[in-house]
């Protein structure tokens, strides 16, 4: 009789929902997506979601994520299709593509567009801002770059107005510790 109040305990603790959010800071390691990068204290990652999403504030403020896909998927939003043999700026172009035929991102202004070493991977650098539905202007810089059959995104998001320039530096820090656990092939 003992037992069945332990079961009931179990299955209740098994049925718990993981919370959406939780706090990070330090040493991160993704081996299901293959990276390795430091995240910064004070902010917190979606447990959500299968890529890396962060938070400081609230992801309508600011936001930070890492992406990982196969060069053969789908882009969401464009028919252009990355290829593993792409120079890093013809990446580049398929990516604004994507970006640009996104019905939530209005108004859509490229900045900068400028090759990148992102860890030891030549790739590009986008800036840029836009409108969401709403009219919040953002702004956004986006590394990318290609590792053997998989593209490697890492994209920071802020609204213009103030947060951009508050978490800029935070950003710039993860790109630096950005690694491949395993070099793809």
């Amino acid at each position: 009789m003992r037992k069945l109040p332990l079961i009931a305990l179990l299955f209740i603790i098994g049925c718990i929902p993981t919370p959406p959010w939780s706090k990070v800071g330090g040493q991160y390691f993704d081996d299901s997506q293959n990276f390795y990068v430091e995240l910064p204290k004070g902010w917190k990652k979606s447990n959500r979601v299968i890529y890396l999403l962060l938070t400081r504030d609230g992801v309508l403020l600011q936001n930070i994520m890492i992406t990982r896909m196969d060069i053969d998927a789908e882009l969401k939003y464009t028919k252009k299709k990355l290829k593993r043999d792409m120079l890093p700026q013809e990446v580049a172009e398929v990516i604004i593509d994507d970006l640009t035929s996104n019905p939530n991102i209005l108004n859509f202004n490229l900045i900068e567009n400028t090759p990148a070493k992102i860890s030891s991977h030549q790739g590009f650098k986008l800036l840029f801002t836009f409108r969401n539905e709403e009219g919040v202007k953002y702004k956004s810089v986006y590394y990318g770059f290609i590792a053997g059959g998989k593209f490697y995104g890492i994209r920071y998001t802020a609204a213009e107005r103030y947060y951009f320039d508050k978490d800029i530096e935070t950003f710039e820090k993860i790109v630096k510790s950005f690694k491949l656990l395993s070099e793809e092939t």
